[in-house]
């Protein structure tokens, strides 16, 4: 009686919103947000109860996810976790709308690619390493929610070409709640091991969160490569052996002053140890190498928020993003003898402040900011081959960047079932590499929200979008391959004559909101680049090896479809329920120097996942599968004589776990059942068209089975 009640008056809250100006809006907000955390909080003890779950879901991601008047995906950070990820880069993989490459030879990403990841709204792809990944610090324990748009906003960064995904993690919600969680685990013979710690309270005006993840992981990968040139055939068996240790330390904190004014800081310490060993070995030859990698990332910002008046507040954030990285490799070659060594170290830092103002003005919720960044990066590198030290003036650089950004949005309710949300944002950008560049630019999007019911939503989108050259594609170092060298191991260096890609893209939707918890959509979506940045390989003749750079590739397009589908089938099997969801897609880009049409590279034209959930209320358990199939891609030649496939493959995990009481709950997940095997395939040919050379790559996985243990008192 108690949830009906809650229900029957959330709904009424809301009903009574829309049907009255638009300021009662955003006064009764957070409100909404403090009473669907209060049943959050009040009914986390109890994860497998049904009933419950539907209250939680459907005023924190459906109900979001329906209102909101920008498209977006709203995935419950708990229906990922639940799959055993341990951090976020592994969640993405399995979240709808989001492509991540499969393969350590995939260094694209496939699908509408270079998607733009955030953590609560901020832009973390500055501070990606050679290696490190800050995704991988961010256990999936701290994930609240993930909102995956196709076309952003003003108020979102124009660099959100292929969509933005937003992480949003937990805030406290509780007086006083602690939470351990262990999980140890095998990945074929190799173990596994982390933990996550957490407490959160309040005490007084302040609340807390404070958390510590670690990782202690080992795996052995298998992979074979089969060359032929001519009439010589050679094959190559690659062991790898990878030991990473990390540890994070997070923060959060908010301070409310009074109902007006709350301030807020949150920080994340984070260090990782890796180190790789590769074993290759061929019929006449043999190569030992270790990559040795050492990373040190700081997030940190303050923030505050002011209610100026029943109509007006605002934001104000200061921020600090750092990542330190210094990689060693060496290689030995038996045949010729021959040594190799590289050291590299990186640095990146971000600092930033932000200004957001809004204010509601009869039927418009209007909001403006102005964002200040400055970004400067540090590439060092020293380079040794048999004892002599080859490294250029090139491979140590400098590089700042100083941005600024100011845009107006303007969320207008046009009628009752209608909402319209236009927008136009400016950015400048400075930088200083050796070469000193400027650039600025307008972009506008547009957003349309049409009731048809109260279970059906129309969407329509268009936005303008710009894809600068990150700072590490436009260095002049080299991060070296050493001794293995091959068309799908090449050098990788940057090219600093780069564009910016510029896109407008195009999203219509249709959405329908099941009674009983879920939902299906299907949206088209269509994209039109300019100077589209791929990464080309090509043999460089001069030094007889194999280099992987980016560059303007020409003009191109990205179309598909995407489906989803949510449903709870307890009408007919009690505490059943099903999701699916697919991309279909097709591309292209023209050479505009040739006029040559093919599509763009490493794009898989259908990705899927499907599966299903069973809940055991009476026996407080749940299990469930899921299988993620990704078509491969058949790339055509390129303007240096190399084409490129992968073929298709699937992924099948599954899991269980149970509640044993009020404190503790278990899980086992079963991931990777099917052993997946990545295979791709290159073909090189000269000038005159002819087949020169095959290269086959197979990369092995193997099974994991990880188990869980959590406690919440």
């Amino acid at each position: 009686m108690e949830l009906q009640f809650l229900d029957v008056m959330l709904i009424s809250v809301i009903e009574h919103t829309k049907e009255n100006n638009l300021k009662y809006t955003f006064l009764i907000t957070p409100l909404l947000i403090t009473s669907s955390g209060f049943i959050s909080s009040s009914f986390a003890e109890d994860v497998n109860n049904l009933g419950k779950i539907e209250v939680v879901e459907r005023y924190t991601t459906l109900s979001e996810r329906r209102d909101s008047s920008v498209a977006k995906r709203i995935i419950n950070g708990s229906e990922l976790a639940q799959y055993g990820d341990i951090n976020a880069f592994e969640i993405l993989k399995r979240t709808p709308g989001v492509a991540i490459p499969i393969g350590k030879v995939n260094r694209g990403m496939p699908g509408k690619g270079y998607t733009v990841i955030m953590v609560d709204g901020e832009s973390i792809s500055i501070v990606a390493g050679h290696k490190g990944n800050p995704l991988e610090y961010i256990s999936s324990d701290m994930i609240d929610k993930i909102e995956v748009m196709t076309n952003g906003s003003a108020e979102n960064t124009a660099e959100s070409m292929g969509g933005i995904v937003n992480i949003v993690l937990k805030k406290p919600k509780s007086d006083g709640l602690t939470t351990a969680k262990i999980s140890l685990g095998v990945e074929g013979n190799s173990p596994m091991k982390s933990i996550f710690l957490q407490r959160e309270g309040k005490d007084g005006k302040l609340s807390y969160q404070v958390n510590f993840t670690g990782n202690d992981n080992k795996a052995k990968d298998k992979s074979s490569v089969w060359q032929q040139s001519g009439t010589n055939i050679s094959t190559e068996n690659r062991e790898d052996a990878i030991a990473n240790k990390s540890a994070s330390f997070a923060t959060k904190l908010i301070y409310t002053a009074s109902d007006k004014d709350k301030y807020s800081y949150s920080g994340t310490f984070s260090k990782s140890f890796e180190k790789e060993t590769s074993n290759t070995s061929t019929l006449n030859n043999q190569i030992n190498s270790d990559n040795k990698s050492n990373r040190t990332m700081i997030f940190s910002g303050i923030s505050g928020e002011h209610f100026l008046s029943d109509e007006e507040s605002l934001e104000w954030k200061v921020k600090l993003h750092q990542l330190s990285e210094i990689n060693e490799k060496n290689s030995v070659t038996t045949s010729p003898l021959n040594t190799s060594y590289l050291k590299d170290r990186s640095y990146n830092r971000m600092l930033g402040a932000e200004v957001i103002y809004s204010m509601t003005f009869q039927n418009h919720f209007i909001k403006s900011g102005l964002q200040l960044n400055q970004t400067n990066q540090e590439d060092e590198v020293i380079h040794f081959e048999n004892g002599v030290n080859i490294t250029t003036t090139d491979d140590n650089i400098n590089m700042i960047e100083d941005k600024i950004s100011l845009y107006l949005q303007d969320e207008f309710e046009f009628s009752k079932t209608t909402t319209l949300t236009p927008g136009l944002r400016y950015e400048k950008l400075s930088r200083d590499f050796g070469i000193t560049s400027d650039i600025d630019y307008f972009v506008g999007s547009f957003h349309l929200l049409h009731k048809l019911n109260n279970s059906e939503n129309l969407r329509a989108s268009i936005a303008q979008t710009v894809r600068l050259p990150r700072i590490n594609q436009l260095t002049t170092s080299t991060n070296s391959s050493l001794d293995y060298n091959d068309v799908h191991h090449p050098d990788i260096v940057g090219n600093p004559n780069l564009t910016e890609e510029k896109a407008l893209s195009y999203e219509l939707r249709f959405e329908h909101f099941f009674e009983d918890k879920g939902i299906a959509s299907i949206s088209g979506f269509h994209r039109n680049i300019e100077d589209k940045i791929e990464n080309i390989v090509y043999l460089d003749t001069t030094i007889n090896r194999y280099v992987q750079k980016p560059q303007n590739s020409g003009d191109g397009k990205l179309w598909g479809l995407e489906m989803e589908l949510k449903k709870s089938l307890n009408s007919y099997i009690n505490g059943f329920g099903i999701f699916a969801n697919a991309t279909l897609q097709d591309s292209s880009v023209t050479n505009v120097a040739n006029g040559e049409k093919q599509p763009i590279k490493q794009t898989s034209k259908l990705l899927y996942s499907i599966g299903a959930d069973q809940n055991l209320k009476e026996y407080k358990v749940t299990f469930g599968a899921a299988y993620r199939y990704v078509s491969g891609y058949d790339d055509p030649i390129d303007s240096n004589g190399v084409s490129q496939h992968q073929k298709k493959s699937g992924t099948l995990d599954f899991y269980v776990n149970k509640r044993i009481n009020k404190t503790f709950k278990y899980q086992l997940n079963f991931k990777n059942i099917t052993s997946t095997t990545v295979e791709t395939i290159t073909n090189q040919y000269d000038t005159s068209g002819i087949l020169t050379k095959t290269q086959i790559d197979k990369e092995y996985s193997k099974p994991q089975i990880l188990f869980s243990l959590e406690a919440k008192w």
